[in-house]
């Protein structure tokens, strides 16, 4: 289909993001775009790593369709780029939300965190790793809708519930489970990684700000490694005794006895009354 390139809306780890046009359609899209050219005269590791972080995204997008995972549109690659084309959401991200508002009201956090987990849920069971879930990569439609976005690192496995799947370390570290952090690269890690995640962006929509806020790297990898530490709670930020609890689950230093995604769907924290509407 012919398109359109509008205005730049984000740069990722992985291409640049702009809206574009359908020129057949007249709908709105994004698209996620690297240069072709500027890789061939750059033979770096790292512009190769983006080339096929975007092929990989686009492969992992392709098959999928759920509510809460930014809808694939196609691609396209010539001579000098490479393009996705993906739904487009006009909230902007979680984070970018709480940079412009602060933190959100408790019930919305609750919608957010039931969506994010369904959505994994349906990735999990497609046997997909996001393993780089933050509130950076949560797209928010202006109805209330979130939708899991960033795909460049997910991962495939066909084992994904077993443990030991992979031994990467890929994400971003303050978002990070121990496992993943981990030297030990005989046990691996799982789908559980994604539960951890899960709690850390919970923790920045309770308080506004990103996981273990003020701290470096290398500690934060120190107290991930050596003591299986979860980001700790700001001082600010007073919880009920079901929020403590569902926080606790998700930072279980053991992955094995982090719950799925699906059976914390159930936790009594994310219940809403009946009838609510997102406003």
């Amino acid at each position: 289909f012919k398109w359109i390139r509008g205005e730049l809306i984000g740069k990722g780890s992985y291409g640049r993001v702009y809206v574009a046009l359908n020129a057949t359609t007249g709908e709105v899209m994004a698209v996620k775009q690297v240069e072709l050219t500027r890789i061939a005269n750059d033979r770096n590791s790292r512009q190769l790593e983006v080339v096929e972080a975007l092929k990989f995204e686009s492969d992992t997008l392709r098959d999928l369709d759920h509510p809460n995972i930014v809808q694939y549109l196609g691609y396209e690659e010539n001579q000098e780029t490479l393009s996705i084309f993906l739904e487009y959401v006009p909230g902007g991200t979680i984070a970018s939300c709480l940079r412009n508002h602060g933190r959100f009201r408790e019930d919305v956090t609750k919608s957010f965190t039931f969506q994010i987990l369904d959505g994994l849920e349906y990735l999990h069971s497609k046997q997909i790793l996001h393993r780089d879930l933050k509130a950076d990569n949560i797209l928010l439609e202006e109805s209330g809708t979130c939708k899991i976005s960033d795909f460049g690192i997910s991962k495939k496995a066909e084992k994904i519930n077993e443990g030991r799947a992979f031994t990467a370390m890929k994400g971003t570290v303050y978002w990070m489970a121990p496992e993943v952090v981990s030297t030990d690269s005989s046990k691996g890690y799982d789908r559980k990684v994604d539960i951890w995640s899960v709690g850390c962006v919970v923790l920045e929509m309770w308080s506004g700000k990103r996981p273990w806020s003020g701290e470096e790297v290398l500690p934060v990898m120190m107290k991930l490694v050596n003591n299986k530490l979860p980001p700790p709670i700001p001082p600010d930020v007073i919880l009920s005794e079901s929020a403590r609890d569902f926080r606790e689950q998700c930072f279980y230093a053991d992955p094995a006895r982090r719950p799925s995604a699906a059976v914390l769907q159930k936790h009594p924290y994310l219940r809403l009354p009946s009838g609510w509407v997102f406003q």
